[in-house]
């Protein structure tokens, strides 16, 4: 009898343990939905709703976070977003105290306010809300589970379904300075479009538009023409209101030359340029999803394109290139 009781014991004691597991695990699969939530944010004037957007890219893991002017955001504290699933945070100044700020939540059950006493004379107003909003959202998804034990169902709203992250698209317009180690230099207009993948990567895809190039070498007049197609992939190594980015950049420039000479026969060349090298770029928030930003890139020029005419060198080739870029960039997160 007495091997029989410890048998039921040891068995018993397993089950609790798988039991307290299950309810672990639940508990972490719980909080990483409400972390991947859909939030649509916005403040208060003079509070900056951009601020308190890149606090909670930072301290809310996954989450989507669009950052909206107050007036379509909500009409009100009490108002309810349109879509379901979707979390709308309010950055505001307590209606009770002069110093105090409030973060409301609500969503299409119900609505929090948290106050954030004496936040409005801190610098880490936008971090301070950020994690209250974070402490916010996983409190009241572990709630669900005692709920639960006690016969209730787990309510939809509280494991909302993790959206599978698509990135954002990014456009962008530039007036940029090529400078090459011999030839001249020469300005263009580049027209790119790009994909954020996740907060720290993007990969771009651009073209320039440069006008047309013409020299004089010993009586040979040469017209050069090219378009160089970029591709580079970049990773921030800072994220917020503004941000810091490296790039590795790659180039193919199809050049066409053309040569005329009294003499000689007209002739002309095309020719495809790679180039390869790296990247630095920074970037400031000037308005929603609109962002100014500079870029400087060294280039190598990876294959020789000089151009020779009866043996005669009419265009020389450059062994690097240095670009100097400035423009605005719409879009991405």
């Amino acid at each position: 009898m007495n091997g029989r009781r410890a048998r039921a014991n040891r068995c018993s004691i397993q089950l609790s343990m798988l039991h307290c597991l299950g309810w672990v695990a639940m508990v972490c699969a719980l909080a990483g939905a409400a972390q991947a939530a859909s939030l649509r944010v916005s403040a208060e004037p003079p509070l900056a709703g951009e601020r308190l957007g890149d606090a909670l890219r930072s301290y809310v893991d996954g989450a989507d976070v669009k950052v909206e002017p107050l007036s379509s955001a909500t009409d009100g504290p009490t108002a309810r977003p349109v879509e379901p699933g979707t979390v709308v945070i309010t950055l505001q100044k307590s209606r009770a105290r002069g110093e105090d700020a409030e973060v409301v939540l609500v969503d299409s059950e119900e609505t929090i306010v948290a106050r954030l006493p004496g936040a409005l004379r801190t610098e880490d107003l936008y971090r301070a809300a950020a994690l209250k909003v974070q402490a916010l959202l996983q409190r009241r998804v572990v709630a669900v589970p005692d709920a639960a034990a006690m016969g209730g169902a787990l309510s939809d709203r509280a494991a909302p379904a993790a959206s599978p992250d698509r990135g954002a698209l990014l456009l962008a317009v530039d007036l940029a300075a090529l400078v090459p180690t011999s030839g001249p230099a020469r300005e263009a207009l580049r027209l790119g479009a790009g994909l954020q993948l996740g907060q720290r990567w993007r990969l771009d895809l651009g073209t320039y538009l440069e006008p047309r190039q013409t020299a004089d070498a010993q009586g040979i007049h040469v017209t050069a023409w090219e378009i160089p197609v970029c591709l580079s992939l970049g990773f921030a190594w800072r994220a917020g209101v503004w941000q810091g980015w490296l790039e590795g950049v790659g180039h193919a420039a199809f050049r066409k030359i053309s040569a005329e000479a009294a003499g000689i026969v007209s002739n002309s060349d095309t020719t495809l340029s790679p180039r390869a090298g790296g990247a630095l770029g920074v970037a400031v928030a000037i308005a929603p999803g609109v962002r100014a930003h500079a870029r400087a890139s060294a280039l190598a020029v990876l294959a020789d394109t000089r151009y020779r005419v009866d043996g005669q060198l009419v265009w020389p080739a450059a062994r690097a290139l240095v670009l100097v870029e400035l423009g605005l960039q719409y879009g991405g997160r």
